[in-house]
């Protein structure tokens, strides 16, 4: 485990980041049985220090366990210490103080970096939004006091569960914006960056904030490229997060948007559907997010009807299903979408007869 001599923080980091993703992602593609990312991050430090120990005592190389040692430190969020277990971000300040101590009992001096410093927002934060308002991109600029400014962009699909499906770094807005339009496709063509406020970074970025278990969830389809940033995305995330206070959330009221689609429809039909059944697809269709949103992208779509059928009993969920081609032109007109991305989203609520996604890569086109 060696990194080549390197005075760039962003280079040091992205090096330490490629060899923990590929080590992480063999174990992905391997473990069956699930594993804790931090616990096995900090145990990897802990294995990094060890080695380093060796090498001191034995005359071997040591300066590129010392530059990993930096490497990983940096690119995780500070511990929460919410946790029994130990975080990397801990074992890796450890291993970095034990292997100091022990370089400087040998008699030797410890090369760059000597201190652990995370990269920090360097200024404000911007969006792109594609055309049915459920896939964002979301970078902002970053940088280590000035030293090897870059922009940093999450890629979050909002048309199931909050969902980052793709996170890096790129030298400038602009490619990170077109990467992200490429990525997505068609009905992102025309999205333009924006100024990010500080409730959207929130209400975007909140599901990295988590720690422990949660922080660690993995749906199985991630790619390669994301599993690399598994750590990285967090420790962004979280430090761009502290420049915006929480100020907390207006719960959905799920009751409300039943009412309203109730009216709608009746003034449409001339009757109201079942209570229960409204109830059912918004519920789904809602999923976590908050406030409520009208996005009905054929994506959305496709991921409240396999969720419905996954949930509920097959007479309850045709009865809320046979509404969704009326619930999707509620949400068109509520939205203000038209053209042709309309026309997907009229089309994929008629075309319900899916029995679930498999397979599915994770970051698709909407």
């Amino acid at each position: 485990m060696d990194l080549a001599p390197t005075g760039s923080p962003l280079e040091l980091e992205t090096r330490a980041a490629g060899i923990v993703g590929a080590e992480y992602w063999a174990r992905f593609q391997s473990e069956k049985g699930g594993f804790h990312g931090d616990a096995w991050l900090a145990a990897l430090a802990d294995l990094a220090g060890d080695e380093l120990q060796v090498a001191l005592r034995t005359g071997e190389e040591w300066r590129g366990l010392w530059r990993f040692l930096h490497g990983l430190a940096v690119m995780v969020p500070p511990g929460a210490r919410q946790s029994l277990m130990r975080d990397p971000d801990g074992a890796g300040r450890e291993a970095i103080r034990s292997a100091a101590n022990s370089i400087t009992a040998a008699g030797a001096t410890a090369p760059w970096p000597t201190d652990v410093a995370r990269a920090e927002p360097a200024g404000d934060p911007l969006m792109a939004v594609d055309g049915y308002g459920s896939r964002f991109a979301l970078l902002a600029p970053f940088s280590w006091r000035k030293i090897d400014q870059h922009w940093y962009r999450w890629d979050v699909d909002r048309c199931g569960t909050d969902t980052i499906v793709a996170a890096g770094v790129f030298a400038s807005s602009e490619e990170a914006l077109a990467e992200w339009r490429t990525a997505v496709g068609s009905a992102a063509a025309g999205a333009e960056l924006v100024t990010c406020d500080g409730a959207t970074v929130r209400n975007l970025l909140s599901p990295l904030a988590h720690t422990g278990f949660f922080g660690n969830l993995l749906t199985g389809f991630e790619s390669r490229e994301l599993i690399v940033e598994q750590f990285r995305m967090r420790q962004r995330a979280m430090a761009l997060l502290a420049k915006f206070p929480d100020e907390g959330q207006t719960p959905l009221d799920l009751d409300a948007v039943v009412d309203d689609f109730a009216a709608w429809f009746a003034a449409r039909k001339g009757s109201r559907p079942a209570r229960d059944d409204i109830g059912i697809l918004a519920d789904s269709w809602s999923g976590v997010l908050s406030p409520f949103s009208y996005a009905c992208s054929p994506h959305r779509i496709e991921h409240t009807v396999v969720l419905v059928r996954d949930m509920y009993l097959k007479e309850h969920a045709k009865a809320a299903l046979d509404l969704l081609p009326e619930w999707v032109e509620w949400c068109i007109e509520r939205s203000g979408l038209s053209g042709e991305l309309a026309t997907r989203a009229r089309t994929a609520a008629r075309d319900d007869k899916g029995d679930g996604i498999t397979g599915e890569a994770l970051r698709r086109a909407e």
